[in-house]
């Protein structure tokens, strides 16, 4: 199996894309979106990309992947793995000299207690992943990186701490966006992506509605901008079953007249791993 992901070497999503199966065929790519594009044009089976952080909570760009009316692929499992973001660089620098620590957004964020506390004279500077992150650390003195061990174990850097995540409960999940759909299990869950018809109160309740009265529960609720109009959004919803469940399809049946637009993004195994 070729599986794209979001690279270079080291990321926490190659780490998520092993887990998912260790013996496939590992490509990286430069963005999250040509990880996607690999799977549209036939160059990968599936891609793995990070959609969810317990303490940043949702990946901007997934979001805006899986918001695109045209999406040809669907979500056929989930992968969540622990986060640890060590602290690394040049062995033998002084904590209070360093200028600039380097890693991907969502990994400064969910270290930014730690950061004041350990290199208070420290700014940080994003990049596109952990791994190139730890790249420019390993070629600049007065630089750290947060990322994963495993990328930065290859280039002999010093780890300054080994978990500086401001939670130590921190875990991410990750999706799996491939071009087939994934069969009944007995223990799933289903996303939904859907646009408002009207802007008018209860709107939003009418088209939840038909999955409360079924007892259907609801796992997860996202709204992002559509960027289209101020004060307009897609919302983004998880139900547990699978979109064959007789029961769930007659309440999607049921929800999508109260929509302007409803995609429903896949059906997948629940991530039960402990």
């Amino acid at each position: 199996m070729r599986i794209s992901y979001l690279g270079p070497v080291g990321t926490h999503t190659e780490s998520a894309a092993m887990e998912y199966d260790s013996t496939s065929q590992l490509m990286p790519y430069a963005t999250v979106q040509d990880a996607v594009n690999a799977v549209e044009k036939d160059e990968s089976d599936l891609a793995i990309c990070a959609i969810e952080n317990a303490l940043e909570g949702a990946v901007i760009e997934t979001l805006i992947i899986l918001q695109n009316e045209v999406l040809s692929v669907n979500i056929t499992a989930e992968i969540v793995i622990p986060i640890k973001h060590a602290l690394v660089g040049i062995s033998e620098q002084s904590l209070e000299n360093i200028t600039t620590v380097h890693s991907h957004p969502q990994a400064l964020a969910q270290c930014r207690e730690s950061l004041i506390s350990l290199v208070p004279n420290a700014k940080p500077v994003a990049a596109l992943s952990t791994a190139a992150a730890i790249e420019s650390a390993a070629q600049n003195p007065n630089t750290l990186a947060i990322g994963n061990i495993r990328a930065a174990t290859p280039k002999s850097l010093h780890i300054y701490n080994p978990d500086i995540s401001d939670n130590k409960n921190n875990q991410t999940r990750f999706i799996a966006l491939a071009k087939n759909t994934a069969p009944q299990t007995g223990d799933d869950k289903t996303s939904l992506v859907f646009t408002m018809a009207y802007d008018i109160p209860g709107s939003l309740v009418d088209v939840l509605l038909p999955f409360a009265q079924r007892k259907i529960n609801l796992s997860k609720i996202e709204s992002r901008p559509t960027r289209q109009q101020l004060g307009t959004y897609y919302f983004f919803v998880d139900i547990h079953g699978h979109r064959d469940d007789p029961t769930i399809a007659d309440a999607i049946r049921e929800a999508q007249p109260k929509t302007q637009w409803l995609n429903i993004l896949g059906s997948y195994p629940r991530w039960n791993h402990q």
